[in-house]
């Protein structure tokens, strides 16, 4: 059960292919765009790559499957929680944290995150489990909202 959001007609009727929101969505947004105007998403704060694409493409790393955390935005939820990107001593890269789960569900892809963290409201906890320096960690971090600041000029936005 949903609420149709767009049709995709040849003719410009009402036939064609139809796309809707599931009830479960919109149960959550509606109240949210009523309150602010726009839906409050958490947001953890890191750009992360695949560690199963960087195997694939001939990179050695500790584990199999993961995200690699390549860079964590400065004052995001992340951060806060102590979650570390790549770093560089010279000319030695340093590997930081893999997420490996979010609550307890697998991590792949910085889509896995938005999948599980978009059930998710501003202000929960989250608990994210990281493979750091040879061992499984389970760091807890409060989800803050996506920042909203508005893209340089003359550079695409990114999400």
């Amino acid at each position: 059960i949903g609420i149709n959001s767009q049709i995709l007609s040849r003719s410009g009727g009402s036939v064609g292919v139809g796309f809707a929101v599931p009830v479960s969505i919109a149960k959550r947004v509606v109240p949210q765009l009523i309150q602010f105007g726009k839906v409050n998403r958490p947001n953890l704060g890191i750009n992360g790559r695949s560690v199963a694409t960087l195997v694939e493409q001939g990179n050695r790393l500790p584990v199999n499957d993961g995200l690699l955390v390549m860079s964590v935005k400065r004052g995001s939820a992340a951060e806060l929680a102590g979650i570390r990107g790549l770093s560089q001593d010279g000319y030695d890269l340093i590997i930081g944290d893999i997420v490996l789960s979010i609550d307890g569900q697998k991590v792949n892809s910085q889509d896995d995150v938005f999948r599980l963290l978009d059930k998710k409201n501003v202000g929960d906890t989250a608990q994210v489990e990281v493979f750091r320096q040879g061992r499984n960690v389970t760091v807890p971090v409060k989800l803050q909202e996506v920042a909203t600041a508005a893209p340089a000029r003359g550079r695409p936005r990114s999400f």
